[in-house]
């Protein structure tokens, strides 16, 4: 076919000429050169696509010699693009006549097989990382292989000391021997480790215990020592009620020369109480308050909870341990001034003693804040009680109670000497009260 063609291009003086082939030109004019050039364009496009199919067809058989298993390979991907190419090709091949294999089926071809190549370059980097990640893993592999073999040596060259540390032993009855003390060896390394292990474990809890230990009597010694400075103890407690146990320990009272007689038995006191303090629910506000024994008035101390919004419980039991010292004092003092010719009587929530004198008469002194432990003076507040009171004047008893407290402030800080001191004024100003009754009678 080539040569009958180059045969009619001769005829028409075409065919070597230099540059640009005349032959499309000629042939627009001449039918014979124009059907000879489709005929010879169809039989080279054929033989094009019969080298690329054979190309494909090798490609493939390659994949398929080298297919080791179903599941996925980045080797089969040129497999794959070699049988995508094939069909493309025949898809190429179907859509234009088979006499007509024209520019627009070389440009898809030629992108079919760029995109080919792109996807082999792919493949063949994928094959380069898993090859170099494979040698990797083998040198790691080989290296833990030879620090086992290293260890199983030395194991081995213990046994091996071992036996030939027990010569005179029968020769068959040594190698078993041997060869049962070497995984016997083997089972004691591993049982000694895991017992190493629960040791260094063990040592860690006991660690811990003694820390907590620690902890736990610190925190004894700590409440002990509040206990023993405070002496408040936390019986039961809820949402609703706190009971505690307070324990008052008496201070000294050195320099003071009234409470010098009474000094032995402040030592030797320490005033046991229990509160049971009721608060509003879910809140530390204070409902109401019993003491237990009921010997000191606190009713004024919770009013003035209730009412200061500042206060706390803490500020009230400090002012109920304060009432309990100077209630105690008071409550000894009284007890140590009473004689034979009068009976003392203190009461507590008025803060006033009441001399039960001879003739049926009483005398109330009203306690000034803080005495006895402060040397403030006592006070006459009034006197009643016998006939001859009763008979007496409202100035009468004005001026036995302005002479009693305008006594020398040193007679009445000291309850004895006050006591006295009322009872001799009470005396001359009935005498004298009654004489002047006789002579104007």
């Amino acid at each position: 076919m080539m040569k009958q063609r180059h045969k009619v291009e001769r005829e028409n003086s075409i065919g070597e000429e230099v540059g640009w082939s005349k032959n499309v030109e000629v042939a627009k004019s001449n039918p014979k050169l124009a059907a000879m050039n489709k005929k010879f364009s169809m039989i080279h496009g054929l033989s094009s696509l019969a080298n690329i199919m054979s190309r494909i067809s090798e490609i493939q058989k390659l994949c398929n010699a080298n297919d080791i298993d179903d599941e996925f390979n980045p080797l089969d991907l040129p497999n794959h693009s070699a049988l995508h190419l094939q069909n493309a090709v025949q898809q190429i091949v179907s859509d234009f006549p088979s006499f007509g294999i024209q520019d627009a089926y070389l440009l898809q071809l030629k992108e079919e097989l760029n995109s080919a190549q792109l996807q082999t370059a792919h493949v063949e980097s994928q094959i380069q990382l898993l090859a170099k990640t494979h040698v990797d893993d083998c040198i790691l592999l080989e290296a833990k292989l030879e620090e086992l073999e290293c260890s199983l040596q030395y194991i081995t060259s213990k046994n091996q000391n071992t036996a030939e540390a027990t010569e005179g032993v029968d020769s068959p009855m040594l190698a078993d021997d041997c060869s049962n003390l070497s995984v016997a060896n083997l089972g004691e390394n591993l049982e000694q480790f895991e017992l190493d292990n629960k040791i260094d474990e063990m040592k860690l809890i006991l660690k811990s215990l003694q820390n907590l230990q620690f902890q736990v009597k610190l925190f004894e010694v700590i409440e002990k020592i509040e206990d023993e400075f405070t002496g408040l103890k936390v019986l039961a407690f809820d949402e609703k009620c706190i009971r505690l146990s307070l324990q008052t320990y008496m201070p000294t009272f050195e320099g003071i020369s009234y409470l010098q007689s009474i000094e032995d038995t402040i030592d030797t006191a320490e005033p046991n109480h229990e509160l049971l303090i009721e608060v509003f629910e879910g809140t530390m506000k204070l409902k109401n308050v019993q003491v237990f024994p009921n010997d000191i008035y606190v009713n004024d101390i919770v009013d003035t909870l209730k009412t200061v919004s500042k206060s706390s419980l803490q500020w009230f039991i400090q002012k109920v341990q304060d009432r309990i010292i100077l209630s105690t004092v008071r409550h000894l003092v009284v007890k140590d001034a009473n004689k034979s010719r009068y009976s003392l009587e203190f009461l507590d929530k008025e803060e006033t003693i009441v001399a039960h004198m001879a003739g049926g008469i009483d005398a109330y002194i009203k306690l000034s804040h803080g005495w006895p432990i402060f040397d403030s003076p006592l006070k006459l507040i009034c006197i009643n009680g016998s006939d001859d009171l009763k008979r007496t004047s409202l100035s009468f008893h004005c001026k036995v109670e302005k002479l009693a407290n305008s006594l020398d402030t040193h007679i009445r800080q000291k309850l004895s000497s006050f006591v006295d001191a009322v009872e001799k004024v009470l005396i001359e100003q009935l005498q004298l009260d009654l004489g002047v009754g006789d002579s104007s009678g």
